[in-house]
């Protein structure tokens, strides 16, 4: 096997190398943004589901709010609070070491101790009660090719979940997909399926939409046939009035795919959340238009949130647009709470959920 261990202290080296490359803060002008709408989803029935940085912020999302999730898809992320994995390491030490591309399993997420962290973060409220999850459904993906976001870390996150009592047959564990680090379509026009580059988004014949949602959703009905014909909305909201702190590098806008019946109300919720240089200042529509999420929820009665984080080189320092992860949303805090529910950006996605379902005008 080839040595991979100088990969773990170049994660983030990597990341940025393909910051540079890539079409970074996009000049493009979107529809000019409107108040997210109040659709009344239903909150008992959300999902969330992210890769790569964005698997690490849905698990934190999923974790944090369980009381009104049913299930969560994990694309190359980590178990919740892997940077605090080793008490006398840095946060962002552990997150692109231990969190990425461990050279063991010695040195990976300290699965034990995370899990008894989540424990006294529930007791003491910072969280949702972890029974919350026990009747849930999950998807993990760990893509062989994958050398940002190994199959290491990916194995404590299956460990992770069992540990919390979720039963290994309501977890669908894919490994057997030759994927690098990408969310992976069937779309015929993606990078190829091993490669990992920009926008993160692979061919690798495979309906990775649809598949998550499958799991999550046992009753899932097919996409319709023409995937170019939508009955509803992808609507530019104002992600900025939901945002309380200066730090949290998210964007002022964000998005949502409305079909058309859930103007009325009654409908679903998922969260899909992009992962490091895939924000639409860096990657345009790719994620919130070819990812595949939007033909399948159409058919499924299902609205898709997009919420988006940005690069940013001051404070906070967040260059590659990373969701926060190991604490950089609060850069002045010793201890900064990247994790419970009262984070930055984890009250700000909670905020969009409950405007989502509140009552329809």
């Amino acid at each position: 096997m080839p040595n991979r261990a100088p990969l773990r202290f170049n994660a983030l080296l990597f990341l940025l190398v393909n910051l540079l490359t890539a079409n970074v803060l996009a000049d493009t002008v979107h529809d000019s943004a409107q108040p997210l709408p109040a659709l009344q989803v239903d909150l008992s029935d959300v999902s969330v589901s992210g890769l790569s940085s964005g698997a690490f912020m849905t698990v934190q999302l999923y974790v944090a709010n369980s009381g009104i999730m049913t299930g969560a898809a994990v694309i190359a992320g980590g178990p919740y609070l892997c940077a605090r994995s080793w008490e006398l390491q840095a946060n962002i030490t552990t997150a692109t070491t231990s969190c990425m591309n461990p050279l063991t399993a010695a040195v990976g997420p300290n699965t034990p101790a995370l899990l008894q962290l989540t424990e006294t973060l529930a007791a003491n409220g910072s969280i949702d009660p972890i029974s919350n999850l026990r009747n849930d459904h999950l998807y993990l993906f760990s893509g062989e090719a994958d050398q940002v976001v190994t199959r290491l870390v990916m194995d404590q996150t299956y460990q992770y979940f069992l540990g919390l009592g979720l039963p290994a047959e309501s977890i669908d564990y894919v490994t057997n997909v030759d994927a690098g680090h990408a969310f992976i379509t069937n779309n015929g026009n993606e990078n190829a399926c091993d490669i990992t580059q920009s926008p993160f988004i692979n061919d690798c014949d495979l309906d990775q939409a649809t598949q998550l949602l499958k799991q999550l959703y046992p009753d899932l009905k097919p996409a319709k046939k023409d995937k170019h014909k939508l009955s509803g909305d992808i609507v530019t909201f104002d992600q900025a009035e939901f945002i309380d702190s200066d730090y949290t590098s998210m964007s002022e806008d964000a998005f949502v795919y409305i079909p058309a019946q859930c103007y009325q109300g009654g409908c679903r919720l998922h969260v899909a959340i992009h992962g490091c240089l895939q924000g639409y200042k860096v990657i345009d529509d790719a994620y919130y238009t070819q990812t595949g999420y939007n033909p399948v929820a159409d058919a499924n009665n299902i609205v898709v949130l997009y919420p988006q984080v940005q690069p940013s080189s001051k404070e906070p320092f967040n260059p590659q647009g990373c969701w926060d992860f190991w604490g950089y949303s609060q850069p002045d805090s010793a201890e900064p709470d990247y994790y419970s529910k009262q984070a930055p950006q984890l009250k700000a996605l909670r905020a969009m959920i409950d405007r989502l379902g509140q009552a329809v005008d």
